[in-house]
């Protein structure tokens, strides 16, 4: 669900207790205040409203169960099958659906001194000759030879075994939380390994190995186990790609790999997939190349992680799938499958995820992924895949200890039964336009703090099957399965006039057994019911009279978010569920005019099984509340409206983390340089104490378009938000002295000076100029907003520094300050939501887009780019682009371009010692100047003396935003030109 929530408090909901629990089938008696909810028996919000995925799993081998098993392989020549059990236990089955026994073939920590764990198993192609096995396992943990290839040899008996007298190391790295250890032999008969960064999750790749091949970790190696050469167990190919590279591993293959769990050949083509284990945001299924760099740890997959740190010596290359952590959060790679039980899979490469248990299929034609799609939802840990000796997929469930088959789904589609209007969903019991009164046993709850939700207030329920309740344990409560979270936003139609609220959509979460699923219902104009919005969600526009907008009115964007949106918040990964939770509840609610607690009510009601003990009431602060602590209700804020990304492991790329039970010190916030880009503020800081001005988080609130945050969720400036911070980070200590940078000392002093005098002149020029030096530092741009914001300047001034902020060069600036605009001065576009596929599908004139690209002063493609010649070459030449790529990858590569860089095309940002921030290409540096060509193609020579610093940019030269500025056509114009480029 989309984390857009309103600022303040709705005091309107304390009363709500006493209105609605009479209606909810709650009476008093003498003993209690609240007497136990009745059963909630009127629930349609079962299942889904989506069709029945087309396959479902199956046991196989339903007799046999192992201990945590991670890697199971056909033994060659016979009807066994073996098993790698994680605590280094290798043992052995028949291949009979009816096998009830596994027999034990070698226990690695008894018979080799050290071993702690084992991962992987392969038999060498020419088994029946030579009988070798390779086997990978694992010593203590940052041991430099830690992690072991190690060939065995297997009996020729019945049971076979594993012979510890003939084991010989082949290969050994740095053991550590990311290992890798996929051990597969390809078509060539080489042995390919895989490796990963050898640390934990936290911070990313601490010993910058990722991009370095000098060492054998985060890759793919590729050995010669046949033959030897001195003081090796191996031999290199003279083909692989590292050879002759000065210093490097020539064992590497491709690198650039965080933790390649997981790797298969295809049978027929050969190609080598891998699934790459992601960090905080992206899932990864790579087909690797000779000399492939897949970007960790500079990137991870599509998200710039560190873009300062050193690049390996091959560009960086995009995944070919990337899932997003909402879907899939610890990828394992399967196999191509070419069985006979599912003929109509054949040629299909399999692949799931451990935390998810979803399983996705894809075929890859052409040089292209095609007909992707999820195969099935499970609830198995897959940890691997496997074949029988018929070819037949084997999927790997870990902790169960299992293995099962893919088999069609015989469930009959029930999503014609998911409730398509609210009015349907049991929740309510009348949807009147004064009162949305629940359904018996539906209870209605509030909250210690609201997130920002673009003016609207909420009204909260909680449905709870029949009579189950829900157990606290821990930070994470067991909901029952089929429990319904709704949030019901209502907005004021007239700013300050409650009497003109009007319903705008009802979110609702459903606990399906495993994860919260977000759904999205639309109110319509009769305000007496709202529909299910589909899947990928919707827009429209809101009219909102309101007399502090430009001509009283606010043309307000309301995005109904799609569920893959609202899964970026609500996920395993963002901590426990967002709202209902003991910190939020744990207030005082109002019942028949006296104060009570809102989690004693709860356990009175049956809500909460128990009562909670005095140490898990926590307790955050009403964001509201003037009275409370400054510090607490910023932390509060932050925790509310950031937290469920902003938090280890939850997908914010940003190491900042931001809940509020976190001491100050170990948020990453104080002080921290910001690794997502500065926006061109020189000094920039996550929070920068006692300076706003220059605190990045501050600034990222406070604009519209790009780097807007929270970017999902919001489309309006929360400025009761903004002051909020902006005090807190005032009032915080600055640096020590010796600590500061005195050119940002003299640039902060300076724009404090101009904006005391832009607040009291009134001369027309006089102004103009001051403007046009605040608005000529990021900094100083962002006071000159802030002072907007607090109505400081005359009216005449104030239009005037609109006016120039809205005509200025740079979009960050015009982003800036584009709330203050009327709505017909606002440019009509497309605005931050974009689904390709409605523009795929919009008819394209070729000649019109030819126009936009060469004569539209907006667009500037022609300022950058060269077609035939024509325009300038700062970015890539685009005469062959629609050879390169079909349309839906230049259509991306138009709404994200900085997802994918190439590093000779890469931004930098120097800053001088005289305060100035320079941003463009790397066209050359000596030992003197250093050379940089900017958007507009000018060059400059900055003397390396002079500079402060250079940043590396994770942003393209052309701006992320730019397609939000066209319209519809114009992007189909556009697109249907660039593929015509042939």
């Amino acid at each position: 669900m989309s984390n857009r929530f309103p600022g303040c408090v709705l005091v309107a909901l304390l009363a709500c207790w006493s209105i609605s629990l009479s209606s909810t089938g709650f009476g008093v008696d003498p003993v209690t205040k609240y007497s136990k909810r009745k059963p909630w028996t009127t629930s349609r919000v079962i299942g889904s409203p989506d069709p029945p995925l087309p396959y479902t799993t199956t046991r196989a081998y339903p007799n046999l169960q192992f201990n945590r098993c991670l890697d199971v392989a056909p033994l060659p020549g016979s009807n066994r099958i073996f098993v790698v059990e994680q605590n280094a236990r290798i043992v052995s089955f028949e291949d009979r659906p009816d096998v009830a026994n596994a027999e034990l073939a070698i226990d690695l920590t008894k018979d080799i001194p050290g071993v702690k764990q084992a991962y992987a198993i392969e038999f060498h192609p020419d088994f029946a000759n030579n009988r070798f096995c390779y086997v990978c396992y694992i010593r203590d943990p940052n041991l430099p030879d830690g992690t072991h290839v190690a060939r065995f040899r297997v009996t020729d008996t019945n049971p076979p075994t594993i012979d510890p007298s003939t084991e010989t190391t082949i290969i050994t790295w740095l053991s550590g939380g990311h290992n890798g250890c996929c051990l597969k032999f390809g078509p060539d008969g080489y042995l390919y390994i895989s490796t990963g960064d050898g640390a934990g999750p936290n911070p990313p790749d601490p010993n910058r190995v990722g991009q370095d091949i000098r060492d054998l970790l985060s890759s793919i190696l590729r050995i010669d186990v046949d033959r030897r050469e001195e003081g090796r167990n191996y031999l290199i190919p003279k083909d692989n790609p590292f050879v002759d590279h000065p210093g490097a591993r020539g064992e590497i293959w491709a690198y650039g790999l965080r933790n390649p769990w997981r790797m298969s050949f295809d049978q027929k083509t050969g190609d080598l997939w891998v699934g790459d284990v992601g960090w905080e945001l992206w899932e990864s299924m790579i087909r690797v190349e000779r000399g492939g760099n897949y970007g960790w740890s500079v990137m991870e997959a599509r998200q710039p992680i560190n873009p300062d740190w050193s690049r390996g010596p091959t560009p960086i290359r995009a995944p070919e799938i990337a899932h997003l952590h909402t879907e899939s959060s610890s990828i394992t790679d399967g196999l191509t499958y070419y069985g006979n039980r599912l003929p109509e899979m054949a040629g299909l490469h399999i692949y799931g995820d451990y935390d998810t248990g979803k399983l996705w299929g894809f075929r890859y034609e052409n040089g292209l992924i095609a007909q992707h799609r999820e195969l099935a939802d499970t609830t198995h840990r897959i940890v691997g895949f496997g074949m029988d000796h018929a070819g037949e997929l084997l999927i790997i469930d870990h902790i169960a200890g299992t293995f099962h088959r893919l088999s069609p789904n015989p469930e009959k589609s029930q999503h014609d039964f998911f409730p398509r209007r609210i009015s349907q969903s049991g929740l309510f019991a009348s949807l009147s336009q004064d009162l949305l009164q629940a359904a018996e046993g539906v209870v209605p709850y509030t909250i210690n703090s609201e997130l920002w939700s673009d003016y609207a207030t909420a009204e909260r329920h909680i449905g709870l099957p029949k009579d189950s309740a829900i157990k606290p344990e821990g930070a994470a409560w067991k909901f029952p399965t089929d429990t319904v979270l709704a949030r019901t936003l209502s907005i004021e139609m007239v700013r300050g006039d409650a009497s003109s609220r009007k319903r705008i959509e009802t979110q609702i979460l459903h606990f399906n057994g495993q994860d919260w699923m977000p759904y999205t219902y639309q109110w319509n104009d009769e305000q007496n019911d709202a529909e299910l919005v589909n899947a990928l969600g919707d827009d429209v526009t809101l009219e909102i009279r309101d007399a502090k907008a430009p001509d009283g009115v606010r043309n307000q964007s309301w995005r109904f978010a799609g569920r893959g949106e609202c899964q970026r918040c609500h996920n395993l990964r963002s901590g426990p569920a967002l709202a209902f939770n003991a910190h939020q509840l744990n207030r005082t609610i109002a019942f028949q005019e006296q104060p009570d607690n809102q989690l004693d009510a709860l356990v009175e009601m049956g809500v909460l099984e128990r009562p909670l003990k005095d140490k898990e009431r926590t307790l955050i602060a009403n964001v509201s509340d003037h009275s409370q602590d400054l510090e607490s209700r910023a932390r509060s804020y932050l925790h509310s409206n950031c937290a469920h990304c902003h938090r280890m492991h939850a997908g914010g790329s940003v190491l900042s983390k931001m809940q509020f039970d976190l001491p100050i010190d170990k948020t990453d916030m104080l002080g921290a340089a910001p690794n997502q880009g500065t926006f061109g503020i020189v000094g920039a800081r996550v929070i920068e104490p006692g300076d706003p001005h220059r605190s990045i988080l501050l600034y990222r609130m406070a604009k519209l378009g790009g780097g807007r945050m929270p970017h999902i969720g919001s489309n309006e400036v929360d400025l009761q938000g903004l002051d909020l911070l902006e005090r807190w980070i005032q009032g915080m200590p600055k640096r020590a002295e010796s600590d500061r940078d005195e050119s940002i000392e003299r640039s902060n002093a300076a724009d404090s000076d101009w904006l005391d005098q832009l607040r009291s002149t009134s001369d027309t020029m006089e102004c103009s100029a001051l403007i046009a030096k605040l608005l000529s530092t990021q900094a100083g741009a962002f006071k000159l907003c802030r002072s907007i914001d607090r109505n400081e300047l005359a009216t005449s001034t104030l239009g005037m520094a609109i006016e120039q902020a809205a005509q200025h060069a740079d979009l960050s600036t015009r982003e800036l300050f584009e709330r203050f605009l009327s709505p017909e001065k606002r440019i009509k576009r497309l605005g931050s939501y974009v689904n390709p596929e409605q523009i795929l599908a919009l008819p394209g004139d070729a000649s019109a887009g030819r126009k936009l690209f060469f004569e539209t002063d907006s667009m500037s493609c022609k300022n950058c780019h060269q077609i035939r010649g024509q325009g300038t070459a700062i970015g890539p030449d685009l005469t062959s682009i629609g050879q390169k790529y079909n349309r839906s990858q230049i259509l991306e590569n138009i709404l994200e371009p900085s997802k994918v860089i190439d590093p000779k095309f890469a931004t930098v940002q120097i800053e001088t010692d005289a305060g100035q921030v320079l941003t463009g290409i790397l066209v050359r540096k000596d030992e003197k100047l250093t050379v940089l060509q900017d958007a507009q193609n000018r060059v400059t020579e900055i003397p390396n003396n002079e500079i402060v610093r250079i940043i590396t940019q994770r942003q393209s030269l052309m701006p992320d935003g730019l397609f939000r500025e066209m319209t519809a056509q114009q992007l189909a114009d556009l697109l249907e030109y660039l593929h015509s480029l042939k």
